[in-house]
């Protein structure tokens, strides 16, 4: 959803001061408590896997743009979950998924990350790796549809992203993507009683004929309008100096009213 945020890039104020420019930028609406949960689910799934305690860090959720997208996928393993929510997507980068399986059989990093591919038996436990982190997502996609994990070539249209940062006992980063965004909860709701205390300046303004440029000149104070009788005379009420409604004046049981008929308020 489009948010008001304020970009890097600092201009002299009227005052002098140095300020950011304004502008409404793309956030997630995912709540960063959900993914906690997720990351949490994480971290504890693989102290049991690794046989070790887990540091890993969150990265907050975010919108990534279509340009982001591509070099978040590439050359990556990707794992589907579909859910009755959203469909999830367990995101690893071929460095990281090596990295994943060098520890998950005990052995040692020191080799370059991008030295060599998988071999089929890490592949086969990267795999299985990623089932039980998978089964972590509910939280973020709600009741999984099956129980099976995808492997898939590709992700089409997801929306939101959050990575997990591992720090202990391996260095990897394992990304969760999601097919769509939250819609943002409302917070409470403006009733009319909430305005029951609020003053406003309320005017009419009435249709009263055509009067020559000359007679308005002459008028004093205490003259009298004649108003043409019959017809229709339409009435303006404006609230605050902005036109509300508008409707057509009359009289009803001894007083004047007007009866409303189109609504202009913004």
């Amino acid at each position: 959803m489009k948010s008001l945020g304020f970009g890097d890039g600092l201009r002299d104020g009227p005052t002098g001061k140095r300020v950011r420019r304004a502008q409404f930028e793309a956030r997630s609406a995912l709540p960063t408590s959900a993914a906690c949960v997720v990351a949490n689910g994480v971290r504890e799934a693989l102290s049991t896997l690794l046989r070790a305690s887990v540091v890993l860090k969150l990265f907050e959720p975010s919108i990534p743009s279509p340009q982001a997208w591509t070099a978040i996928l590439y050359g990556a393993r990707l794992y589907r979950v579909r859910g009755n929510v959203a469909d999830a997507a367990v995101v690893l980068r071929a460095p990281d998924a090596l990295a994943l399986a060098t520890a998950l059989f005990g052995e040692s990093d020191d080799f370059p990350p991008d030295e060599r591919a998988l071999s089929p038996i890490e592949c086969d436990v990267v795999d299985r790796m990623a089932g039980a982190l998978a089964a972590n997502l509910g939280t973020v996609c709600g009741a999984r549809e099956g129980h099976a994990v995808e492997r898939v070539a590709a992700i089409a249209g997801f929306v939101t992203f959050f990575e997990l940062c591992i720090e202990e006992p391996v260095t990897a980063r394992i990304g969760i993507a999601l097919s769509r965004d939250p819609f943002p909860e409302p917070h409470g709701a403006l009733e009319i009683g909430h305005l029951a205390e609020v003053r406003v300046s309320v005017s009419a303004s009435l249709d009263a004929g055509t009067v020559e440029t000359a007679a308005i000149a002459r008028l004093q104070a205490g003259a009298i309008v004649p108003l043409e009788v019959g017809g229709r005379r339409h009435c303006r009420l404006a609230v605050q100096g902005r036109n509300f409604m508008q409707g057509t004046c009359g009289v009803r049981s001894g007083r004047y009213a007007v009866a409303l008929e189109q609504c202009n308020g913004r």
